[in-house]
Formats: structure tokens, C-alpha cells, sequence
């Protein structure tokens, strides 16, 4: 008799911890359909741009963002989730052909509905800003040995998953060289592409059109700055 009221009392001090965790699901549950709808809205209109400036960055030159401006646009771009800014090594503005071709991929990678963030870790190599007019609509850096991509939101920011075709996009519009490439394993030597554990792919590799024109944080396991 003693246990079972022993019991009894657990059970019902346990019913507000319980009630707690419930509201907190319905919460971050409900969060994650609100911002895959505000992602499916964004790359609707992510299609629409007609302009684009690709970036090769500098995946250790991180620094604090400018409170009082953002950092000089020219020299730097953005890695909201850390909310700090990287430097920009290259700058190309890429034609209509391939403007399409990262337009419809990326904004494809911005619709999915559910993303893992990749791996704990980001490594920027590449970045992009994309306008519609004079209206910036995106802008972001990847790592390709990690898997992401950085992406705001009206609130907070996150990491979104990249893929194949995004990487050889990018690839080819503006290479890495293999200076940087050097650099980059010199530092972390055991870095390898997210799921490709078992090769020796590097973030970004050398590509044909090349004729054509520290220690970093970690992102939060959930993928999300809050």
C-alpha cells in the first residue's frame, strides 16, 4: 500500500513536467511547418531573380558582424546562424545559363520540407547573393565537406542541406583553387566531404572552366539559431 501511494505521488508530481514537454512539442513542431512554408515561399521567389553574384570565400577569415553595419558587402559576406561574416577572396557575376541552373537547384534545395543541417560544422567555400532588381532575396555561404548551407529567416536562421548538383554548380562557376584547396587540408587534414567518408573529394574541386573568368563554432544540433 505504502509503494502504490508512493507511486501515486510521483505520478502526479511528474504531471506538469509532462503537460511541459507536450506544449514544447507542439511548439517546435508546429515552428518547423512555419518556416518550410516561409522556405517554399522564399524559393518561389528566389526563382524569379535576375541576378546573381557568386563568391569564392575565405573558410578562415571569420569575423565579427558590424553591429552598426553589416560589414562591408565588397569584402565580406554573411554566415547568419553564427552571425558573423567571412571574407570574399572572388566576386563573378554568373550569366543567364547558369544563373538558371543555380536558381532552380537551389531553390528546389530551399523548398524541401525537412533538412538534417549536415554535419556539426561549416567550412564556408562558396557563397552567394541573389537580387531581384535591387532586392536582395538570399544570400548565403556553403560547405561542401559539412553539407550545408546558411539560410534566414524573418527571425533566426539555420542550416539547410546542399547536394551534388549544387556543388557542381557552384564548381563551375567559380573554382577553388588548388592553393586554397591546400590550405584548407594543411589545417584539417582529416576533413572529407559529408558522405563521402570513405573517398578523398575535396569541398571543392578544380574544375575545366577554369579559363572561364581558425577553429570554427558549431552549429546547433537542431540545425536552427534561435
Amino acid at each position: 500500500m505504502r509503494l502504490f501511494l508512493s507511486l501515486l505521488i510521483v505520478f502526479y508530481a511528474c504531471l506538469p513536467c509532462i503537460a511541459q514537454n507536450e506544449i514544447d512539442s507542439e511548439f517546435y513542431d508546429g515552428l518547423e511547418k512555419v518556416e518550410a512554408k516561409y522556405r517554399a515561399g522564399k524559393a518561389e521567389l528566389i526563382k524569379k531573380a535576375d541576378r546573381v553574384v557568386v563568391y569564392l570565400v575565405d573558410f578562415d577569415g571569420i569575423s565579427e558582424e558590424d553591429a552598426f553595419g553589416g560589414g562591408d558587402d565588397s569584402e565580406t559576406i554573411s554566415i547568419a546562424p553564427y552571425e558573423k561574416r567571412t571574407k570574399i577572396l572572388s566576386t563573378k557575376e554568373i550569366g543567364e545559363v547558369v544563373r538558371r541552373k543555380l536558381l532552380d537547384a537551389l531553390s528546389a534545395a530551399i523548398a524541401k520540407p525537412e533538412h538534417s543541417g549536415g554535419a556539426f560544422c561549416h567550412f564556408p567555400i562558396h557563397g552567394v547573393r541573389i537580387y531581384a532588381g535591387e532586392e536582395l532575396l538570399h544570400e548565403g555561404t556553403f560547405c561542401w565537406v559539412c553539407g550545408n548551407f546558411s539560410f534566414s529567416y524573418p527571425q533566426g536562421s539555420g542550416w539547410l542541406d546542399t547536394n551534388a548538383d549544387l556543388k557542381a554548380i557552384f564548381e563551375t562557376a567559380i573554382p577553388v583553387p588548388q592553393s586554397e584547396l591546400d590550405r584548407f587540408y594543411t589545417k584539417y587534414p582529416g576533413a572529407k566531404p559529408k558522405g563521402e567518408q570513405g573517398g578523398a573529394e575535396q569541398p571543392a574541386t578544380r574544375s575545366e572552366s577554369d579559363s572561364e573568368g581558425g577553429d570554427k563554432p558549431q552549429p546547433e544540433s537542431e540545425g536552427r539559431s534561435r
